[in-house]
């Protein structure tokens, strides 16, 4: 009896382990949970994805329903074309172009525009919902969230170990002090873009409460990340929708923005660190971006129509002696590699998101697209960025799905 009992359990136990279904939303939890971390898990996870896709479509002959997915968004991905065409015939042109040129090529399709694709496909497959998407991704920005908390108060973090304080700046268990501020002022945006509309989502009172309460941890990583790139980021969100939603905004959430306000100021008044940092921003300290800058306009010059190929930089962009890994600005990133071809290329590219952002008509989308725009000119590269890639692969998930709720 009791042998029979274990394996009709075990037999259970390996159907759920080889259902495509569970096994694929593990690995998009998986992969959503350590988009920030940039971790082995991260890879695995987007591949087996992958991998499940591959074998769903042969498997269920699902392959038709895939070409339709194709065709409907046939638009966008004409546009992304002209991307790779571009990336292509600079890597192709480029006599400092390496192996890690067309590698970074190589996962610009299959890293995101592929994930794309599977993300509209599993979704019209019924395999999750946007609640289910949403749910998780607060999961993983609240995770980093708790762990920069952690790392406040016993100066490393609970995941990876990394290293930091109030002083010199909380990381969480990303890379860096600016890739942790932009997931922190992500969670904040996303936050209390959802307070505002809590009666579009049907949040309860202990939801918008619980939001508040997750609001105001973002927010204390956002601040003391230091990354100024990152706080534009949220004011940009934060100015655009309440623009755009001034007349839905009710006393309680004008309150709500008021006692948020003065909070802010009384801490950054408080905090030496803070207000050194806020006053950089407002004197226009740029962290060397200046002299990076003005020398790659000199070096874009150069090979203005077609660029220098992807991830060039770091091999040719010698300013005063030191090599710097990245341009920290989008245009002058894109013109740098891409030059002129791939900058027309990428700017028809973001106009076709943002005409379908606009014809969605969710303000949410409109202040993240432009949150993104603003914090690319600063930090975060569009190019090799595996994080703001990742993200913003998601992001264009909810652009594009075919109904709009947010």
């Amino acid at each position: 009896m009791k042998k029979q009992l274990l394996k009709t359990y075990l037999i259970k136990f390996l159907k759920m382990m080889f259902n495509l279904n569970i096994l694929f939303k593990i690995s998009l939890f998986v992969w959503l949970i350590f988009i920030p971390m940039k971790t082995s898990f991260y890879q695995i996870s987007y591949a087996l994805m992958i991998l499940l896709f591959l074998i769903y479509i042969f498997t269920n002959k699902k392959v038709t329903q895939f070409t339709k997915i194709i065709y409907e968004q046939k638009t966008i991905l004409i546009a992304f074309s002209f991307v790779i065409l571009s990336m292509t015939i600079s890597n192709l042109l480029s006599p400092t172009s390496t192996y890690l040129s067309w590698k970074t090529e190589f996962y610009y399709v299959f890293r995101y525009l592929f994930i794309f694709l599977i993300l509209l496909f599993f979704y019209k497959e019924k395999f999750f919902t946007k609640k289910n998407l949403i749910i998780v991704i607060f999961i993983s920005l609240l995770l980093q969230g708790v762990d920069g908390i952690f790392q406040a108060i016993f100066h490393y973090d609970f995941i990876k170990g990394n290293e930091g304080d109030l002083q010199v700046g909380l990381t969480g268990a990303t890379f860096s002090r600016n890739t942790f501020g932009m997931f922190m002022a992500l969670g904040a945006s996303l936050s209390i873009g959802f307070i505002l509309f809590k009666k579009q989502f049907k949040l309860e009172k202990n939801d918008v409460f619980l939001l508040s309460i997750i609001f105001f941890i973002f927010i204390f990583n956002l601040m003391f990340s230091y990354s100024r790139a990152s706080w534009l980021f949220f004011v940009v969100f934060t100015f655009i929708l309440f623009l755009l939603n001034y007349k839905k905004i009710t006393k309680y959430q004008l309150l709500f923005l008021i006692f948020f306000l003065s909070i802010s100021v009384m801490i950054f008044i408080s905090n030496q660190n803070l207000l050194m940092r806020f006053n950089s921003l407002l004197e226009g300290y740029s962290s060397c971006r200046f002299e990076i800058w003005s020398h790659t306009i000199d070096m874009i010059k150069q090979k203005l129509l077609f660029g220098n190929g992807l991830m060039t930089f770091s091999d040719i962009g010698k300013i005063g002696g030191k090599y710097y890994s990245g341009v920290h600005n989008s245009i002058l990133e894109i013109l740098f590699f891409l030059g002129l071809f791939g900058f027309i290329a990428y700017t028809n590219l973001i106009w076709k998101i943002l005409k379908k952002i606009i014809s969605n008509k969710s303000t949410i989308q409109i202040a993240l697209f432009f949150a993104f725009l603003t914090i690319t000119q600063f930090d975060q590269s569009i190019i090799k960025g595996i994080a703001s890639l990742s993200s913003l692969t998601v992001f264009a998930f909810f652009i594009f799905t075919q109904e709009q709720k947010i």
